[in-house]
């Protein structure tokens, strides 16, 4: 069976409701239609499509997202390379080069997932060994866009079955990717300031 990243899970999202209620900051994300989001969807691979705002849903390898002033992302998983994304501001008639934000030579698992509030766009993708078969990630990314979306922080767990869901503070500043297993739950979190912290598991 095909690893492909579905809805978002309800039980991440009231997780993070209860870390952003002791300081984290107001949750977006989580069935909340006051961010933008996008999720990919099933059909051919996105290594070689090149045709701007290529609709999320017409394929398991890339993801575009409308942002809340206009502009426009693109993100897709490439085989052999990893990670590329591509933008385009609102009154823009072209799209920025293809840049590559993380690299990898694994298979690509199903889903792309991005989210925007205010600015912030959060990104989530699995490779891994026959991952798109049903094998479990070998590299969960995360990664974070601001501004004109030129620079992204990213980061790699290795090892970890992937980011189920990600909550977007409500002015941008502050970004919480969700893992709620049956062992705890695990999260990564970035900030403006300080960038990605460290992942927190059930034992820390």
């Amino acid at each position: 069976m095909a690893r492909f990243r579905g809805p978002r899970a309800a039980v991440a999202g009231v997780a993070a409701l209860g870390l952003f209620a002791v300081g984290f900051g107001t949750a977006h994300g989580m069935d909340d239609e006051s961010g933008a989001s996008a999720q990919s969807g099933a059909a051919q691979s996105g290594a070689d499509s090149d045709a701007p705002g290529t609709p999320a849903e017409e394929d398991w390898y890339e993801s575009t997202l409308e942002l809340s002033d206009g502009g426009r992302v693109h993100v897709r998983l490439v085989e052999g390379t990893g990670v590329q994304e591509r933008h385009r501001a609102a009154d823009a008639q072209e799209w920025s080069t293809w840049k590559t934000l993380h690299k990898s030579k694994e298979d690509r698992c199903q889903g792309v997932e991005l989210e925007e509030v205010n600015g912030t766009v959060s990104l989530i993708a699995d490779f891994g060994l026959y991952c798109s078969d049903g094998e479990p990630p070998q590299e969960s990314v995360a990664a974070v866009g601001t501004g004109d979306l030129t620079e992204w922080a990213v980061d790699m767990t290795e090892g970890f079955d992937g980011w189920q869901d990600v909550s977007i503070r409500e002015d941008g500043s502050k970004v919480l990717f969700i893992n709620d297993t049956d062992s705890g739950l695990y999260t990564l979190g970035w900030d403006i300031v300080d960038g990605f912290g460290k992942m927190s598991a059930p034992r820390d």
